[in-house]
């Protein structure tokens, strides 16, 4: 089997893989809550309140925890992302219950003490000044903005400086009492398993979590009318820019051939972006593209970082390589080295156990049935070239177009002009 599952009498579903061979394990919580399920005046609360997990249980205090688990060589970390917080732990295999007991310990005992509160609070809005400081990472949270216009997921996942002043301790105790509730957690473990004592162990610290109701966000139902910009003039060396469009949700059949697209257009070094932007004409150093999936939408991508005289030829440049596989669609050598760069860069991923468990976790969150690897990958490797030229017909128009830029100067009136004939 690719993998096994258990479920719990409250509800929590466990999802783990034995990797024999591995000295290590990893093993993670996920909830499923995360930024888009937050109210305006409440944006940031999830992401809060993962930092404030770390600062101490009635069990352990906040040196306990990092030591229990540094303490024995392993490692641990958290992350929000607009659907989902997770506490992870990647540790020796002969402490797979510790790293349970303590993850378990974090998500149901926090002391949520008020001057931990205030510190945390000040923490993080530095750390949203810091990346609001870095044009290159604030420029995509400008696009979310938007794209996502008036919407939780255009929200920045750490809030902002003045809704992190608002939030209160009882708005931390209330999201936490009815978001980390047994339906929307999942346990996921990978590598060196005792299948035995995972179980007991997993019955242990976790059967005590209360059942409530699952979480749901705001569903998404608009769609993008553009094209659409939002510049920010700043005092910058390099120009950022960000620009795309909705795209497939994860359970839409097309993001394997939006996945493939976007491998050929700018995924890789051997994209088509990267050799005309910067290796024949030199105009950027850094130029990639992206993809977002979530629960009923997703997103397409496509970063730069150039001289401030380029930007708009540079955006030309780059609507121009999306207008040509519109009209004229994919080579087949390149469609079939997209193939065999998404397939290895799965298989190479999977090798890590953390990676393993982060995608059985995530798959186990949002699907009753987790598509398993063999599955994704005949899927990948079943996409035609006429698919590819389909999917960004559908997905490469005008009124499916945003564009964020911080930078020094841009010329508004021939960006708007040379996103209107996408």
């Amino acid at each position: 089997m690719e993998w096994q599952e258990f479920k719990l009498h409250n509800g929590i579903r466990l999802i783990y893989k034995n990797l024999p061979g591995t000295h290590s394990v990893s093993t993670g919580i996920f909830v499923k809550i995360g930024s888009r399920f937050e109210k305006q005046g409440l944006s940031g609360v999830s992401h809060f309140i993962e930092h404030l997990l770390f600062k101490g249980t009635k069990k352990r205090n906040y040196r306990q925890i990092k030591e229990a688990i540094e303490g024995v060589g392993g490692n641990l970390n958290g992350f929000t992302s607009e659907e989902v917080t997770c506490y992870w732990i990647k540790i020796l295999g002969e402490y797979l219950d510790l790293s349970i007991d303590v993850l378990a310990d974090m998500i149901q005992n926090p002391l949520l003490k008020d001057t931990d509160i205030e510190k945390e609070r000040k923490v993080i809005i530095e750390e949203i000044n810091m990346y609001r400081d870095i044009p290159s990472k604030y420029v995509f949270e400008i696009f979310d903005g938007t794209l996502y216009n008036n919407h939780p997921l255009g929200q920045p996942v750490a809030g902002t400086s003045e809704t992190m002043g608002k939030i209160k301790k009882e708005n931390i105790s209330n999201h936490i009492k009815n978001s980390y509730t047994a339906e929307n957690i999942v346990v996921s473990v990978s590598g060196n398993i005792s299948e035995k004592t995972l179980l007991k162990s997993v019955e242990k610290h976790l059967s005590s979590v209360g059942k409530n109701k699952k979480n749901i966000c705001k569903p998404w139902h608009k769609k993008t009318v553009g094209p659409r910009t939002n510049i920010l003039k700043k005092t910058t060396e390099q120009t950022h820019i960000v620009m795309g469009g909705l795209g497939p949700s994860r359970f839409d059949e097309k993001r394997y051939q939006v996945e493939v697209l976007n491998t050929i257009l700018g995924g890789n070094m051997s994209s088509r972006l990267f050799n005309r932007i910067r290796e024949q004409m030199g105009l950027a150093y850094a130029i990639k593209s992206f993809t977002k999936h979530y629960q009923d939408t997703g997103a397409y991508l496509i970063y730069a970082g150039v001289s401030p005289d380029n930007s708009e030829k540079s955006i030309e440049a780059v609507v121009h390589e999306m207008r040509r596989v519109k009209e004229s669609g994919v080579k087949k050598i390149e469609l079939e080295r997209a193939k065999k760069f998404i397939v290895s860069q799965i298989l190479m991923g999977l090798e890590d156990n953390l990676e393993y468990m982060l995608y059985l976790g995530e798959q186990k969150l949002f699907r009753n049935r987790p598509v398993p690897i063999k599955e994704v990958i005949e899927k990948i490797n079943s996409v035609s070239p006429e698919q590819v030229r389909k999917v960004a017909e559908e997905l490469f128009q005008p009124k499916n177009f945003c564009l964020s830029l911080i930078g020094p100067k841009a010329d508004d009136d021939r960006i708007m002009k040379t996103l209107s004939v996408l």
